[in-house]
């Protein structure tokens, strides 16, 4: 089952928000411990086909949700590190894995 659009996008969207607002932050888990991130991961693999469309036109935070979710661990935190090469990374992935998550 697939979660809403409106739902996913108003989370996405209050989660964006939140890490824009802190993307000064020392601590880069600052990003992750929100509660509209925990309801994004918590939408499951359902939510996957948004996650990577909205990570193709943005937020470079989106590998951590992706990284719960999936259990893929081969692109780090998402939140660490190289940011665009870990994006880059999970689109790839997607490339070959999108079939596993229907739509």
């Amino acid at each position: 089952m697939s979660p809403s659009s409106e739902r996913f996008d108003a989370l996405a969207a209050e989660w964006e928000r939140h890490c824009e607002e802190h993307r000064e932050a020392s601590n880069p888990f600052v990003f992750v411990q929100h509660p509209s991130f925990e309801s994004l991961v918590g939408l499951g693999r359902a939510a996957v086909p948004l996650i990577i469309e909205r990570y193709r036109h943005g937020s470079v935070f989106w590998g951590a949700a992706l990284r719960r979710i999936t259990g893929v661990t081969t692109f780090g935190e998402g939140v660490v590190g190289d940011l665009e090469a870990n994006r880059r990374g999970w689109l790839k992935w997607w490339d070959a894995h999108q079939a596993e998550f229907p739509g």
